[in-house]
């Protein structure tokens, strides 16, 4: 790997790490969220550092360029990372379905007990009237 490489990476993943951090100290992004960037950060910077791993790694699964492996080892991470985006996707959907019909539920017995409240009073009038 070239030296100009191995620097760029160094330095883009401490300033990735960095940007995490700051985001997890503002509270614009959850701890939760940020371990799966910080830990990218951090493979980045060990490759960077150690470009042999992929070398031998490459060699004994015997793929035969280690930038294959990189492709394929990066890629996979990505895909958990959407994966698990889709999951709590889905789980924010079903709560956000759930909070709309308790809000209808809620908003039809206010309306309800508004419409008994007004039949009430119009049958009280209704008797004064009479007698």
């Amino acid at each position: 790997m070239a030296f100009t490489l191995r620097i760029t990476l160094v330095l883009v993943s401490i300033l990735t790490f960095i940007f995490i951090i700051r985001r997890i100290r503002s509270s614009k992004i959850r701890v939760e969220d940020a371990l799966f960037w910080i830990i990218f950060a951090v493979l980045v910077l060990f490759v960077s550092v150690f470009p042999q791993v992929f070398v031998a790694g490459s060699e004994l699964l015997g793929i035969e360029s280690p930038a294959n492996l990189v492709f394929l080892f990066f890629i996979f991470m990505l895909l958990i990372k959407c994966f698990s985006i889709s999951v709590s996707l889905s789980q924010t959907n079903e709560k956000v379905k759930e909070l709309s019909q308790q809000l209808a539920i809620e908003k039809f017995e206010r309306h309800i007990d508004a419409r008994r409240t007004i039949d009430e009073k119009h049958s009280k009038d209704d008797l004064k009237v009479k007698a």
